[in-house]
């Protein structure tokens, strides 16, 4: 199965879920931390060719006292995945994923990662670096992101998050940074608002860097969050015996991914709608799938987030996530969509 199969399950959570906040830091650069994240800018900067993209659309669920609503088409996003131009051994996966507030009620939360690996002659991940940021949300309720929203448009003042991590053997550090914007970014305007986001990482004097070394670290591999995943999901795909837990760090923070469970589905009919103004319906029945749960746990908060994913596992679909659904809370349920272009695209690979 083909790299580009295996990495792309659980990445909303790693740009979405995933915390940008951290414990005590310093403003300074801590010592020696200068070049390595110097480095994973390079890396991150590099022009990729990218071999494989897969597009999603956004389908949510909001709980209203006993009973769920739904809503097709509410957003979207893609993931893409290649290697950095002149280095076979750099790989890189971008993606980005959001709501569109002219579909959610004015809504408008999303976020977008780059990650890459570097690989060692033996293929195995000796460092990796992650780039992200996303359109932050202290809001627990449809009700509470809408005032802040109003808040931000009154002010004038939009608020993000972004983070560079990078991890080595015995070593992690990252650089985060909270700002603000006078244009409030959609997901569409993904390339000014990243542009931005790098400026703000390598110059904003509200950086604060984090680092977590030796026995501390607690972990002994250097992939981050979607080298593991592709590590689990070829275990995922190979029927291994489960559970299965693989250690990561991120932020300078220890998380453990697990493989919790795996269930084949025989037959799933998928159905949808998407793009405006010309709306396009899917009915789409796959057949032979492999339901994925799994979890990710916090050490340093000890909280806990679930995800499946519906892989395909017959010729042309093999390792492709065809849906991922997450619940980031107890009202709220995302499921993203492949749709049909993309099946086609990854089905050529």
């Amino acid at each position: 199965m083909g790299y580009s199969g295996r990495t792309t399950k659980l990445l909303l959570a790693a740009t979405l879920a995933t915390a940008l906040s951290a414990g005590a830091a310093s403003n300074g650069t801590p010592p020696d931390s200068g070049p390595a994240i110097n480095e994973a800018l390079v890396w991150l900067k590099s022009s990729p060719r990218f071999d494989a993209q897969y597009d999603f659309a956004m389908t949510v669920r909001i709980r209203l006292l006993l009973f769920w609503i739904s809503r097709d088409d509410v957003g979207g996003g893609y993931i893409r995945v290649g290697k950095a131009a002149g280095d076979s051994n750099l790989e890189v996966i971008k993606l980005l994923f959001g709501s569109d507030p002219a579909r959610a009620h004015g809504i408008n939360r999303w976020g977008a990662g780059t990650e890459v690996a570097q690989h060692g002659k033996d293929g195995a991940v000796e460092s990796s670096a992650f780039l992200g940021f996303m359109k932050s949300s202290q809001g627990q309720s449809v009700g509470a992101m809408r005032q802040e929203l109003s808040s931000e448009k009154a002010k004038g003042q939009h608020r993000f998050e972004a983070i560079i991590s990078r991890v080595d053997p015995g070593r992690a550090v990252s650089v985060t940074v909270p700002f603000y914007s006078d244009k409030d970014f959609e997901f569409r305007d993904f390339g000014p608002a990243e542009g931005m986001v790098l400026d703000r990482l390598q110059q904003s004097q509200d950086r604060k860097f984090h680092t977590l070394e030796g026995a501390s670290l607690g972990c002994a591999r250097s992939g981050g969050f979607l080298s593991t995943v592709r590590e689990l999901s070829d275990h995922a795909l190979a029927g291994d015996r489960l559970p299965i837990s693989l250690c990561y760090v991120y932020n300078a923070k220890r998380y453990t991914i697990s493989l919790e469970s795996t269930h084949p589905v025989p037959e799933k009919t998928v159905q949808f709608t998407f793009g405006s103004p010309n709306k396009q319906t899917v009915h789409e029945t796959y057949h032979n799938l492999q339901e994925a749960r799994f979890q990710i746990v916090n050490h340093t908060s000890g909280e806990k987030s679930n995800f499946t994913v519906l892989l395909g596992t017959g010729d042309g679909l093999r390792g492709t996530p065809l849906q991922i659904n997450y619940q980031p809370n107890w009202w709220f349920q995302i499921t993203l969509n492949l749709k049909p272009q993309a099946t086609a695209k990854a089905s050529g690979r």
